[in-house]
C-alpha cells in the first residue's frame, strides 16, 4: 500500500468523498500530521499529500496523539 496519496486518490482508498477530507483540513486533519504540502516553486498550484496511516488511525480513533491525551487525562 502507498504511504502517501494525493487528495483526488483518497476516494479510492477510503470510499469517502474528496470534500470529506478537504472540509476537515486544519480542523480535524492537521497539517504536518495528516497531510503536508511538498515544497514547490509554483505560486498557483500546490500538491497536497495525505499520510494514509495517519488517516486510517484517525478514522479508527486510534491516533497516537489521542492515546497520549487519554493517558494524561487518566493520570491521578
Amino acid at each position: 500500500m502507498k504511504k502517501y496519496a494525493q487528495t483526488k486518490n483518497l476516494l479510492e482508498i477510503f470510499d469517502l468523498s474528496v470534500d470529506y477530507f478537504q472540509k476537515r483540513m486544519d480542523n480535524d486533519f492537521i497539517k504536518g500530521i495528516h497531510y503536508f504540502i511538498p515544497p514547490t516553486t509554483s505560486k498557483t498550484k500546490k500538491a497536497v499529500l495525505w499520510d494514509i496511516e495517519a488517516l486510517e488511525n484517525w478514522i479508527r480513533g486510534t491516533s497516537n496523539r489521542d492515546k497520549e491525551l487519554q493517558e494524561l487525562l487518566n493520570r491521578k
